[in-house]
């Protein structure tokens, strides 16, 4: 079977029915070469879902390991997977980023709450940027992390905002450092110099074209009006 995923044709058979779902509204019947092509097996899934917690699914894990190979492999074509909650808002994408359990998709859940109809969320947990010479783009993927939020939908990057917990609700501008410490957390991590050299080339390409922020905040629907304010304006 044949996906378009991120513009990229991507062919996988899926194993369960589950993802199946989640992948039918990226299926492509064009004539378009393929582009990546994801190998999984039933028991590739097996052995992941025995290291996951008690509650995850088999479709759930085979959705993770999935992810995982498709993030490998879509480096050459100048694309990452971001683990992040996509909010579109004005037309534009903003990618919240964080440590698991930090509250990415309760922080972008509160824009559901303070701003409706204005903004949704494409895809919570992992959309993909793809990098070129005149625009980045955020594209949405099947791969939903259990939120069942997972839409085929492209929008141009507004920022990308990494979320930390705090009392009061502030926006900085990161130093080039932090960006490239925070984006090596919040991808899949690389081995082999030559993946690892395509990856930081497209962390210099990401940095030079696009915003990024640091949202220190509390849980409060005020957080939501302060990085709208701060960050969109």
């Amino acid at each position: 079977m044949r996906y378009l995923i991120a513009d990229l044709v991507t062919e996988y058979t899926p194993l369960s029915e589950e993802f199946k779902a989640f992948l039918e509204p990226f299926s492509y019947d064009g004539d378009r070469a393929t582009d990546i092509t994801l190998r999984y097996t039933r028991e590739d899934a097996e052995s992941l879902l025995k290291k996951m917690v008690k509650e995850t699914t088999f479709s759930q894990a085979e959705s993770f390991g999935v992810s995982g190979i498709f993030n490998r492999l879509i480096i050459r074509h100048r694309a990452m997977l971001v683990h992040s909650s996509a909010l579109i808002c004005g037309g534009k994408a903003y990618l919240f980023s964080a440590d698991s359990g930090v509250g990415k998709s309760t922080h972008t859940r509160l824009w559901l709450d303070a701003f409706g109809d204005e903004v949704h969320i494409m895809n919570d947990d992992k959309p993909v940027l793809r990098i070129y010479d005149d625009r980045i783009l955020a594209c949405g993927t099947p791969f939903d992390g259990g939120s069942g939020i997972a839409l085929n939908e492209t929008y141009p990057l507004g920022a990308i905002i990494f979320i930390e917990r705090g009392e009061e609700n502030s926006v900085r501008v990161p130093s080039d450092k932090e960006v490239i410490q925070k984006l090596y957390f919040q991808t899949a991590r690389m081995v082999g110099p030559k993946t690892a050299q395509e990856m930081l080339i497209n962390f210099d390409l990401l940095i030079g074209k696009a915003m990024f922020y640091i949202l220190t905040c509390n849980m409060d629907i005020s957080a939501a009006h302060t990085a709208r304010r701060e960050i969109i304006g």
